[in-house]
């Protein structure tokens, strides 16, 4: 009986087939950049990192920008 759950433990989380990159379809339009910038900038902040604060915000800036003139 152990033998068995020893077996089916190891057997099944085993990898089928390797992941390949066009498993990961990414559609960029429906990506929405403002929320993804304002929570690394979120983190930014929570975390001390001024250098990741310095990289996003003028990010977030020009995805703000573009959002201004989308809606306009």
């Amino acid at each position: 009986m152990r033998v068995l759950w020893a077996v089916l433990l190891f057997s099944s989380c085993a990898i089928q087939r390797s992941p390949e990159p066009s498993d990961t379809i990414i559609d960029s339009d429906k990506r929405n950049w403002l929320k993804i910038y304002a929570a690394e900038l979120r983190a930014a902040r929570h975390n001390g990192d001024i250098d990741a604060w310095v990289f996003f915000w003028p990010e977030y800036l020009e995805e703000l920008e573009k959002s201004k003139n989308n809606v306009k």
